[in-house]
This record gives C-alpha cells, structure tokens and sequence, in this order.
C-alpha cells in the first residue's frame, strides 16, 4: 500500500542517514504534542456546555457557570497552553533539522538508495549512497523530499492579497507537502476537515508549511494563521490531489 511503501520510505532514510533519522524523530514528537492538543480540544467542545478553548466561564452576573466543570475546563485548557509552549519549541527544532539536511543536501551530501536495489553487501558500495557532484541543486531537493517520504497532497489554486498566506510566500501553483504535522498519510486517512484544527489550534502562532514548487524544487517558510481584510485565517484556496 502507499503507506506501506512511505513507511518503507522513511526507514530507509533514517538507517541511511543520522541526520534524517533525527529529523523524523523530532518531526514524531512534534505531532505527538498537536495530536495532544488536538484530543484536548475536542473534548473542550464537547463538554456539558460545550465551553471549547475560549468559551466564558462565567455567566452574565459574573457567576461560575452551572452548566460547566469550570475546574475541568481550566485544567484542560491550561494543559493545551503547556502543550503549545511546547510545540513552538518542537517546530523549532524541526526547522533546525531540516535546515542542517538542506545544507548537507546542497552540498551533496544526502542520498537515496532506489528501492529496487539491491542489497549492500559489507564490501559492496551502491552508486546510489556514493555522494553525488553532478546532481544538480532542483535534483538534490528532490532527492532531499524523497528521503523524508514527502508527497503533495493538495495544491494552492488561490491566494488572495495582503492575506496571511500571501505574506508568508505561498502562491498559485505550490503543491503541499506539510502544514504542520499534518501530511499525505493524515489527510489519506482523515481527510481534508484535518487542517482545519491545525490551522485553528495555531491562530497567532507560525505554522511550520512546506511545498513543492514546479519543478520539483521544495520550499518552507512559517506561515502564521490570522484574522485580515478578508474571510478565513490563511486567505488561501486549496484542492486535493
């Protein structure tokens, strides 16, 4: 299956390479805390009362409400406060990551055994793992997608002006990758409707996006969620693949 051959995909890299074993190790982590705060906040919104994230607690004479576990509440949302602390920290060391696998990737460092070949033997060098000089630098960032076992999964068909999406460097054409830890395999098993929470969860916040350009060239920047001139928190349109 897909995932199978991604999974296959990723551990390969990561016996091949420390540096991509770290970055999917960190990348782990990091969804770990979103699928945390996730769990959390569905329970919020579907609490007696229904108080969510930012629900009052008190009624309009200033009371505690009664149809709330105003104790429950601020335990859950106080924990969702720890976990986003935590998960700047994460993305930042994600971005790291990724950051020193660009540079070994630009200087040609970082390679990809194919799949249908054969194994490595204790005296036998694959051409493939042998650092590649003529690669050319679009060729290497798609070798460095592939490692990870990266895959677009929704393309950008929109984007409107002056809106988050815009400033942060998304335009027409980009193919998505990531948009924080939500990749190919969440949206294949759950759907587009996935984004929506991460997006929501991060209002204020850098969201950690990657995408492939034409060409195959691949590109991250931060994009941070938020209200403008016009409707939605990023001011983009995007269509699954």
């Amino acid at each position: 299956t897909d995932d199978r051959d991604e999974q296959h995909i990723k551990e390969m890299a990561a016996a091949n390479n420390p540096a991509v074993a770290e970055l999917l190790r960190k990348q782990d982590h990091a969804k770990a805390i979103e699928a945390e705060i996730m769990s959390l906040t569905e329970v919020l919104d579907n609490m007696p009362g229904k108080p969510g994230v930012k629900g009052p607690l008190v009624d309009r004479e200033g009371f505690p409400r009664a149809d709330v576990d105003v104790h429950e509440v601020r335990r859950h949302r106080n924990r969702i406060a720890c976990l986003q602390t935590d998960h700047v920290a994460a993305m930042k060391e994600v971005e790291q990551s990724l950051f020193a696998l660009h540079q070994a990737t630009k200087g040609g460092r970082v390679s990809v055994q194919p799949l249908d070949s054969e194994p490595s033997g204790p005296n036998s060098t694959p051409q493939a793992a042998a650092p590649s000089h003529e690669a050319a630098p679009q060729q290497q960032q798609e070798q460095a997608a592939a490692v990870r076992g990266e895959e677009a999964f929704a393309v950008v068909d929109q984007v409107s002006d002056s809106s988050p999406a815009s400033r942060a460097g998304l335009v027409v054409g980009d193919r998505l990758v990531s948009m924080g830890h939500v990749t190919r395999e969440e949206i294949s098993a759950q759907g587009m409707g996935v984004l929506s929470g991460v997006v929501r969860n991060h209002e204020g916040r850098p969201l950690a996006v990657r995408v492939m350009r034409e060409g195959g060239s691949v590109v991250e920047f931060s994009l941070t969620p938020g209200p403008w001139a016009g409707q939605g928190l990023l001011g983009c349109h995007l269509s699954p693949l």
